[in-house]
């Protein structure tokens, strides 16, 4: 096992994200309410929370909007982190760890 330098979001949708995204996902792709949250990796120490998601809102909220429709013309418009908080739940914490004994794999998206 392995500690990772990183800290770590868990993002998950409320319900006016599902509001939503029951009435813009496109036909062709099933969509039910899943409260499997998303983690994204932060910097490993942070103090406060809500500055990292005054940092991070909008590059979150993008990947889990165009995770539902890539077409960014349905998307709400968030430009806040108190637009954020009311389509996303998140919890925060600074420990990682990797049970794995292989690499960790990475790719820009």
């Amino acid at each position: 096992m392995k500690i990772v330098n990183r800290g770590y979001l868990s993002i998950l949708p409320s319900a006016m994200f599902w509001e939503w995204a029951n009435t813009n996902c496109p036909a062709d792709n099933l969509l039910f309410q899943n409260d499997e949250p998303s983690i994204y990796l932060i910097e490993e120490d942070f103090w406060e929370e809500d500055a990292v998601i005054t940092t991070y809102f909008s590059k979150i909220a993008k990947s889990e909007f165009e995770t539902v429709n890539p077409n960014k013309e349905t998307w709400p418009i968030i430009s806040n982190a108190e637009e954020f908080n009311a389509y996303f739940r998140y919890f925060s914490g600074n420990m990682v760890f990797d049970l794995l004994s292989i690499g960790i794999n990475s790719e820009e998206v």
